[in-house]
């Protein structure tokens, strides 16, 4: 089983270029010649139809359901990062280890695709264990909020620049349910259940291609630090002609009798 807990998770993303958002943050980029200025949507922005806490129940669907050998949160080299990815949004990967990630994750993010920053906080869910379970909506609700509470000291910086105002993203997921295969991050049996997110978390529009950098870290419980960087390179999508199919000659036809 993974520590600090299975669900604590912490993310450090890469600087990304943003289409700005009304009253939104803009973040100059200066260490990487590849990127450009990053701007962070707002708390209360929409993405592709979405709340922000509606992406963030969908952030820990797409993190519950991949078992820990390709999970990215427990992966860190970003090989699988890519995993069960599609869509307008890429999400990047938590910290699953409960401990400090000091190798940077390596993550490559298709050009035109917007990108989710989960960085600390908890989930409770309908079959773990106190102090991580509720029967229902409204102590699954209390039960996130409590959790998230415990988490300080907060910190997220784009090429050495201080995230601003990141307290004011955090934000309480909606009622979801989770599928868990038979081996998953959560450690529980393989099934279905409830479960509330108390996250904070913010959004990136798509990105430029090139290569960006971010670092993030916070305190849980006021004992353990967690911290990790993630790289992400944008790229163009592929395109790969095929080769041309040879046409016969005349004179290597078949005869016709």
């Amino acid at each position: 089983m993974l520590r600090l807990r299975p669900r604590s998770f912490l993310i450090v993303l890469l600087s990304l270029t943003l289409l700005a958002g009304a009253g939104a943050p803009a973040i100059a980029q200066d260490a990487t010649p590849t990127g450009g200025e990053v701007t962070i949507l707002g708390p209360d922005e929409s993405y592709a139809g979405a709340t922000l806490g509606e992406w963030d129940a969908h952030w820990w669907q797409w993190a519950g359901s991949l078992p820990p050998e390709i999970n990215p949160g427990v992966n860190v080299t970003g090989e699988a990062c890519g995993y069960g990815q599609s869509g307008p949004v890429f999400f990047l990967p938590g910290d699953f280890m409960g401990e400090p990630v000091t190798t940077p994750t390596i993550c490559v993010v298709p050009e035109g695709t917007a990108i989710f920053v989960s960085v600390a906080g908890n989930s409770c869910t309908t079959v773990e264990p106190p102090p991580y379970f509720g029967r229902n909506e409204e102590e699954l609700r209390a039960c996130a909020a409590a959790a998230t509470d415990g988490v300080t000291d907060i910190q997220a910086s784009i090429n050495g620049e201080e995230v601003p105002d990141l307290e004011t993203y955090r934000t309480t997921s909606p009622l979801f349910s989770l599928a868990f295969p038979e081996d998953n991050i959560y450690g529980v049996p393989a099934g279905v259940a409830l479960a509330v997110a108390d996250d904070y978390s913010f959004f990136i529009a798509p990105p430029a291609p090139g290569e960006y950098e971010i670092a993030a870290s916070a305190l849980y419980d006021g004992e353990v630090t967690l911290g990790r960087t993630i790289r992400v390179v944008v790229e163009a999508p592929q395109v790969i002609e095929p080769e041309a199919t040879p046409v016969a000659s005349p004179e290597a036809a078949t005869p016709v009798a």
